[in-house]
């Protein structure tokens, strides 16, 4: 059975962020209160979040599978700022988006590929909308956060910059069936034209959030939620019960907190020294 999110904020981990110690009782109880009201959003869009400290895996059993409704959320073990950043970040996207259509009705190809039907010369067209929404989902943690949760610490998102696609470079990524690789600029291999793309595109996406924009969010946000609380498969326990949860090291036979669907003494904790 996937984890639920009782599950996710019944098993904190110590985090780089410090989360526990950093933020009070009342800031804990609100982050795991936005993680349930999250969770019951997703369900009234149709949608399951699937809170396994595994995304990076799991996303790619997604891509793999196609028509998925899932929304794969966890890979560290921070729950206050990336844990509930991610979830944020993704439901910009499903604003952006179709939100009960699989993906938010993003293609799995995108970013580093395009349906095969789009003609070359149409590549950077055709992933613009994308880069765009991607941009948005990217700054818009902090607006989004307090408009709906009233968070007011540091959400922080996956990586330090959003996952485009910039056609151009050399970098090729595998792509499913029915996709074609696009040639594109990667932050790795071309860092300084990837930041400076990105920089530009991410500025751009700050002018979307307006008032009204958010108004429009938050209504949306809370009509899902409102259905997905009346569904919810399990009682959750008072937010403020789980707050008091105080971290621990993962168990040896625990998932690793990386998310790479290990377990922790065959990954990151046999560089550990107990």
């Amino acid at each position: 059975m996937p984890a639920t999110v009782v599950d996710a904020v019944q098993t904190p981990f110590p985090c780089q962020c410090r989360c526990h110690e950093a933020l009070s009782l009342d800031e804990r109880a609100a982050g795991i209160t936005a993680l349930y009201r999250f969770d019951d959003a997703a369900r009234g869009f149709g949608q399951t979040v699937i809170w396994d400290l595994a995304a990076p895996v799991l996303w790619r059993v997604q891509q793999q599978l196609g028509g998925a409704k899932w929304i794969v959320v966890r890979e560290n073990g921070c729950i206050h700022s990336r844990l509930l950043g991610y979830c944020v970040h993704e439901l910009i996207h499903a604003m952006c988006g179709e939100p009960e259509q699989p993906n938010w009705g993003i293609p799995v190809g995108l970013p580093y590929g395009v349906p095969e039907a789009v003609a070359a010369v149409d590549e950077a067209a055709y992933l613009h909308p994308f880069n765009q929404n991607e941009a948005r989902a990217w700054v818009g943690l902090a607006a989004v956060g307090y408009r709906l949760f009233g968070i007011e610490w540091t959400l922080l998102p996956a990586r330090d910059v959003g996952t485009y696609g910039f056609v151009g470079g050399n970098a090729l990524v595998d792509v499913p069936p029915g996709y074609r690789r696009v040639p594109h600029y990667d932050p790795v291999h071309h860092q300084r034209r990837y930041y400076a793309l990105a920089r530009k595109l991410e500025d751009e996406a700050r002018a979307w959030f307006t008032p009204a924009k958010l108004d429009e969010i938050a209504a949306r946000f809370e009509a899902a939620e409102a259905r997905g609380a009346r569904s919810r498969p399990v009682v959750f326990p008072p937010a403020r019960e789980m707050a008091r949860i105080k971290p621990k090291k993962p168990g040896r036979n625990d998932l690793c907190v990386c998310g790479s669907m290990r377990k922790w003494k065959q990954c990151c904790g046999a560089l550990v020294a107990d």
